[in-house]
């Protein structure tokens, strides 16, 4: 006849081994510590990896380097513009001012819209 004690020390090794199979399955599923995750931003190539070493080539690769900053000077500025432009706009909105600024408004939100067209194509031209 089983006593209390050898059930309860019978129920503790299997749910002790219930465990250890348990710890080995979920090690075994376990994608390893060090996955490295790839940066899903495409990046620009570099320059140096496009062009070669020669003279010719530092001479497209500093041509490059220079429009491309050239580019991202445009885009800032008309950006800055398209700021100024829609908080003038605004501040007319806000103020109240319905006499003659509606024409003016408008042609401020057409600015907007034609600086924002540029922009937007500069910016898919990378």
């Amino acid at each position: 006849m089983l006593s209390f004690g050898d059930v309860f020390c019978s129920d503790n090794l299997i749910v002790g081994a219930l465990i250890v199979c348990t710890g080995v399955a979920i090690a075994q599923n376990s994608p390893p510590p060090h996955v490295t995750i790839p940066n899903p931003t495409p990046r620009p190539d570099d320059l140096k990896q496009e062009y070669g070493d020669t003279p010719a080539d530092q001479k497209k690769r500093q041509d490059v380097a220079i429009k491309n900053q050239l580019r991202a000077r445009e885009i800032w500025l008309e950006s800055n513009q398209i700021l100024l432009l829609s908080q003038q706009v605004q501040q007319d909105v806000l103020s109240g001012k319905r006499s003659g600024s509606m024409a003016v408004d408008a042609a401020k939100v057409g600015q907007i819209e034609k600086l924002a067209k540029s922009v937007q194509q500069k910016m898919k031209d990378q």
